[in-house]
């Protein structure tokens, strides 16, 4: 696998809350923990547009079969071996957008 950073998408086994199961989806990657965990956020095809949703645009380009938010304050902490494939990476100006939103998010 190439070398996952802040910003890559990738496609992981993202647990549900309940802790019962997980299901395939695209993620991104919001921290390398460099410690064997990632900090990610959800990443889904149904369309959300709260003050904490990213729509990608670009999701062809990153990587995506379809029309995709991603859920910033939507996270978990996951183990690095969870991810099965590296599928793009975010542009510049998103990943500013995120990082103003995660900002909001941990300063309410």
């Amino acid at each position: 696998m190439n070398r996952i950073e802040t910003g890559s998408i990738v496609l992981l086994r993202f647990p549900f809350t309940d802790g019962a199961g997980f299901k395939r989806r695209p993620a991104l990657i919001l921290k390398d923990c460099e410690d064997g965990d990632i900090l990610v956020c959800r990443i889904t095809s149904k369309i959300y547009n709260s003050k904490y949703d990213i729509y990608l645009k670009d999701w062809l380009k990153y990587g995506l079969k379809l029309p995709s938010v991603a859920r910033i304050h939507k996270m978990a902490t996951l183990e690095t071996d969870m991810i099965e494939v590296l599928m793009g990476q975010i542009d510049d100006d998103i990943l500013s957008q995120i990082k103003v939103i995660y900002k909001t998010i941990i300063e309410e």
